[in-house]
């Protein structure tokens, strides 16, 4: 008698496993044409005639094959994810629970771990927005290139990104790899309005299809229309950034229609750019005008048809078909025959033209010191996270040995490795997980700070997380979990049933310390790095800031007024001066006020003729020598020291007087083994000799580093000086210079009811976005560096306090033998030190091979120096004593009698 088959039950006993699933599958094909078989035998046919008329009833058996492996195997699979997930779940579950018996640890481990993942998360949002990320809403970034010019000088190459007008008209004319091109200045600040109520705005000149070409869709409104741009002489009309219209005209759409004043012009809003687009330079711009709108006030007249005016930046859309490499070489023809046949200076030009990425910090001679800055804050950041994963893997490591008898009994019980390193894991997944929710609230806290205070200049977007950086703080989070879960899973599958079961506290293997240790010696070194590197980049700051450069920056305002712009008159801006000085010196703080015609420190510059009869002309590096007229008083104005001499006369400003003061740069290439004091020199368009009465030091001229400037000064009565007028007034403060500048401004203001916006910046300001990559370097390194020594300092106690409580029978002993407690100290002392001094000879080697990259950030200071490194030894050293007292104290407190008694 046959067996008795229920159908589907071998269905319901399904394997896991591949050959399972295909002898199921065999044997349920197999049931259910042998059912079928007897079936029919029951009718009457014979056993042959029922297989064959069953077999092809059932039909194509290897398609029913196929079929129903595919259906076993999803379902298979299936089962394996509901399990899989169903054990993840029980692991966290117990995880959580284990954890929350350990509230110390936990908050500790979660600490530490959203330190390293934030660093990691703000430092890619710089990254990110900085170098990675096109401009907002611009369509197709790819496709658009920015247009730089290369030139040959001494066999060095040399970019550059500006030129003239005419060239975009030749590129427009005789080109065809580009869909569209376009031209565009600088963002400068103009004058909004007129009188006590006039304010400063960003504006920026664009040719009218600027925004058409990027793609970019108002928000309100239109954008410009060829219309709007013909040249020379456009229609005076603007576009509005996002922010500036809610700021001036509090998000009304009737904003439209309406005017507004810019430089003394009247210009009519026709529409308002997207929230978050603010051009491709990632600078603040408040307006946007056609180029040929105010070009002749902003440029000058010819702007349009001469070589002059060197001010427009071009950027070209390519055709879909055409490539980077086709567009540059076709460019390249078309601006040396123009500049050939434009001026014979050029007629030998060599210049050719490189496209580069829409991104403004990468540029054909790589990223901006900012960007590079930024790169190497974002590889520091990674240096945090490493430490902070040594740090958490240290004392799950300590935990995974305390739990040593619990793994050995689930292992005796039969738990796979497998299950017990998912298990193992499931801590180290919990924590960064919870690390990666507190680095989301850390990073969304410090972001905008890093962001708005160390780099103000940059036009941020507005959203501070997005998918990006949501997806790669996700990965940080999972590398987090890797980094600091794989040590103490390997430790718990190392363990042995058989020495697990029966260890005692004192039976901690000496590898397993060695490893806890090798972790202990490797955050010592990361710190060493990171403390050199903090080091060299504040020493650099600090010499940076310290630099002597001839103005007391933090007492001297600059004051600027664009008279000229607002058809202002010879007399009327002398007049506007000599009241302008009368009434600010009576501002209380105040203490010295002088102008400058000509050239202005940070702000104009001028250069005419200047020899000396019987020396031949001098090359000076920088080009020059500059000249600057100015009044009596100019140099104790600014704080600039007289080295030789004397400083002008106020009669010798008043009366037509030939005497001059030279810089120390002058002084230097003229008369190098002479005093020039006395001597005779011809200054601009006077061919009489003039006397040289002083001698000064060099004063800031355009860069805060690497650019001192040959000047020579001369009093306003100088006959050299011709026409020039007035170009700034230099203001000294004894007081806050925040508290002085709305005085200062508010009294010039009132000069004039047509009177232009009048701009009050300390030199300090002035100086700020040269110091930004130092102090962005310094700051955030130092910052770096100290979180880092926290958690390295956090890690070497969480050692020697689990490595004081293994070691409690042995110190007993010891102390019962006779041991005093300096004995047991030193002990402890030394097997912290061994960990540390190991970590400061590491970290020092790879701080001085990875040094010679940071060569670039710093400024007269050596990548190597001797100081720091030391500096960078002793408060290692200094943080280790910390974190060991307290379990070397705790060490001496052990009590022999029940130590012995508790083994």
């Amino acid at each position: 008698m046959r067996d008795i088959r229920i159908p589907g039950i071998r269905r319901a006993l399904r394997a896991s496993s591949r050959r399972a699933v295909d002898r199921e599958v065999d044997e349920e094909i197999r049931f259910h044409i042998e059912a079928r078989t007897e079936e029919l035998m029951r009718l009457g046919l014979s056993e042959r005639e029922a297989s064959e008329r069953a077999r092809a009833e059932y039909g194509d058996v290897a398609a029913s094959r196929r079929e129903l492996t595919r259906i076993d195997q999803r379902r298979a699979g299936l089962e394996r994810r509901e399990e899989m997930l169903m054990t993840f779940l029980d692991d966290l579950s117990y995880a959580a629970r284990s954890l929350s018996r350990r509230p110390a640890l936990l908050i500790v481990t979660t600490l530490t771990l959203s330190i390293g993942i934030a660093a990691n998360a703000i430092m890619f949002g710089v990254v990110d927005q900085l170098l990675l990320r096109p401009p907002a809403h611009v369509a197709g970034p790819d496709l658009v290139k920015r247009i730089y010019y290369r030139d040959v000088e001494a066999g060095q190459a040399r970019f550059g990104s500006s030129t003239v007008y005419p060239v975009l008209t030749a590129l427009r004319a005789s080109t065809s790899s580009f869909s569209d091109l376009a031209a565009y200045s600088d963002a400068s600040p103009f004058s909004l309005g007129t009188g006590r109520d006039a304010q400063s705005a960003s504006v920026q000149l664009v040719s009218g299809n600027w925004f058409r070409l990027l793609g970019v869709r108002p928000s309100l409104g239109r954008f410009f229309i060829p219309d709007d741009d013909v040249v020379p002489h456009g229609q005076p009309v603007a576009i509005l950034g996002y922010g500036f219209w809610q700021q001036q005209f509090a998000g009304d759409t009737g904003a439209l229609g309406r005017s507004i004043q810019l430089q003394g012009k009247t210009f009519t809003i026709v529409g308002v750019a997207p929230r978050a687009f603010a051009g491709i330079d990632r600078r603040r711009v408040d307006v946007w005008l056609p180029v040929s709108a105010m070009a002749d006030e902003a440029l000058g007249p010819g702007w349009h048809n001469t070589d002059n005016h060197w001010w427009a930046q071009i950027i070209g859309r390519l055709r879909p078909a055409a490539t980077p490499e086709a567009a540059a070489a076709e460019a390249t023809l078309t601006y040396r025959g123009f500049v050939r046949k434009w001026n014979d200076r050029w007629r030998d030009s060599t210049s050719s033209i490189i496209l580069s990425s829409i991104v403004a910090t990468r540029t054909p001679e790589g990223i901006t010191r900012e960007s590079r800055v930024s790169l190497w804050l974002m590889g520091v950041s990674v240096i945090v996270l490493l430490i902070a994963c040594a740090n958490v893997a240290n004392l799950l490591i300590a935990r995974t040995l305390e739990r040593r008898r619990e793994i050995a009994v689930r292992m005796a019980l039969g738990i796979g490795r497998g299950r017990l390193v998912r298990m193992l894991f499931a801590e180290a997944g919990l924590l960064a997980f919870l690390g990666s929710l507190a680095a989301l609230g850390i990073w969304l806290g410090a972001s905008r700070v890093v962001q708005d205070v160390l780099l103000p200049n940059v036009a941020w977007s507005e959203s501070l997380l997005d998918l990006r950086v949501f997806g790669f703080t996700l990965g940080v989070a999972v590398l987090a979990m890797l980094l600091a879960g794989v040590a103490p899973a390997l430790q718990g599958m190392s363990t042995r049933v058989s020495e697990g079961l029966k260890a005692s506290a004192r039976q901690v293997a000496g590898g397993r310390g060695r490893l806890r240790f090798a972790l202990v010696l490797a955050q010592a070194a990361l710190s060493v790095v990171l403390l050199v590197g903090a080091g060299l980049t504040v020493r650099s700051l600090n010499r940076v800031v310290s630099r002597e450069v001839g103005i007391d920056r933090d007492r001297v305002l600059r004051v600027t007024m664009p008279l000229s712009s607002f058809g202002f008159e010879r007399p009327q801006i002398e007049e506007i001066y000599r009241r302008g000085m009368e009434r600010v010196r009576q501002i209380p703080g105040v203490t010295n006020v002088a102008v400058a015609r000509l050239t202005v420190p940070m702000g104009s510059a001028s250069a005419s003729s200047f020899s000396v009869p019987g020396v031949p002309d001098q090359d000076i590096p920088g080009g020059g020598p500059y000249n600057s007229a100015v009044t009596s008083g100019f140099f104790r104005a600014i704080g600039a020291p007289l080295v030789a001499g004397r400083d002008f006369t106020p009669d010798e400003e008043r009366t037509t007087s030939r005497v001059l003061i030279v810089n120390e740069m002058v002084a230097r290439a003229y008369w190098p083994d002479a005093s020039p004091i006395g001597r005779c020199a011809k200054f601009g368009s006077d061919t009489l000799c003039s006397v040289v009465v002083g001698v000064v030091r060099n004063v800031l001229q355009f860069s805060l580093i690497r650019d001192d400037r040959a000047i020579v000064y001369a009093p306003p009565s100088h006959p050299g000086v011709g026409d020039a007028l007035p170009r700034g007034m230099l203001v000294r403060v004894a007081g806050d210079p925040k508290t002085i500048i709305p005085l200062v401004r508010a009294e010039l203001q009132a000069l004039s009811p047509s009177m232009p916006f009048v701009t009050v910046r300390p030199y300090s300001e002035l100086v700020a976005a040269q110091l930004q990559p130092w102090r962005l370097a310094a700051t955030m390194f130092a910052l770096f560096g100290v979180i880092a020594l926290v958690i390295a300092a956090v890690g070497l106690y969480s050692v020697m306090a689990y490595w004081v409580s293994q070691r409690r029978h042995e110190i007993g002993v010891r102390m019962a033998l006779g041991a005093q407690r300096a004995d047991v100290v030193r002990l402890v002392a030394l097997q912290s030190s061994r960990a540390v001094v190991a970590g400061l000879i590491l970290g020092g080697v790879v701080a001085l091979v990875a040094s010679r990259w940071l060569t670039d950030l710093l400024y007269e200071t050596s990548a190597r120096d001797p100081v720091v490194y030391g500096g960078a030894a002793l408060v290692l050293g200094l943080a280790a004593i910390v974190a060991s007292v307290v379990p070397a104290r705790r060490s001496t407190a052990v009590d022999p009698a029940q130590a012995i008694r508790a083994e």
